[in-house]
């Protein structure tokens, strides 16, 4: 059995130089049957497989993405034999251990439009602006998680609920106003 053990410490086989990196982060284990499993030591920042969150201990596939931070881990050439049992592999952000360096999220952040949503909900039309607020809550821990496409979505539906609350609390706003002039007028003539 083989074990690689992943942190920003310096005593695990692969230290990576990022905050949001545990100290203890993860593990990495080679069974005697060359199956792979990854175990999360309860980090605060999660570790992620193929862009899912995952904790305690999961199977590994060859093919499996797994990120810990900002890195994704080529973690199948740690059981090259160069990484276990012997000096530490370093990995830090934008640079680069053994040559390695890893690749930047795919994407920026798409807007949250958090504030839009609140101004909505609080000057327009507020059954529709919560929906907003909720999406727009949305946007951030997706994009951290790693679920770009589900982080663009909230973005999308956050603002989508934003348009439909200014739009209504327009409609409202004019048929109020009609309202009182309609009935200003008829109490003027009578």
């Amino acid at each position: 059995m083989k074990v690689v053990t992943i942190g920003r410490n310096p005593g695990n086989n692969v230290v990576i130089n990022d905050p949001l990196v545990g100290r203890n982060h993860c593990q990495i284990i080679q069974d005697d049957y060359g199956k792979f499993s990854l175990v999360d030591n309860n980090s605060t920042n999660g570790t992620f497989v193929n862009g899912q969150r995952r904790q305690g201990q999961i199977c590994l596939n060859p093919s499996d993405i797994v990120r810990i931070g900002n890195t994704n881990l080529p973690w199948m050439s740690y059981f090259a034999g160069s990484t276990v049992g012997g000096g530490a592999t370093m990995i830090s952000p934008g640079g680069g251990g053994g040559g390695y360096s890893p690749p930047p999220p795919p994407q920026t952040m798409p807007p949250t439009y958090l504030w839009q949503s609140i101004v909505v909900t609080i000057l327009c039309c507020w059954p529709f602006g919560i929906p907003a607020i909720v999406n727009a809550s949305r946007v951030q821990k997706r994009f951290m998680e790693g679920n770009y496409s589900g982080a663009e979505q909230a973005s999308s539906s956050a603002k989508t609920w934003s348009i439909v609350s200014l739009v209504l609390g327009i409609i409202i706003l004019i048929i109020y106003i009609i309202y009182y002039v309609i009935v200003g007028a008829a109490m003027f003539m009578g």
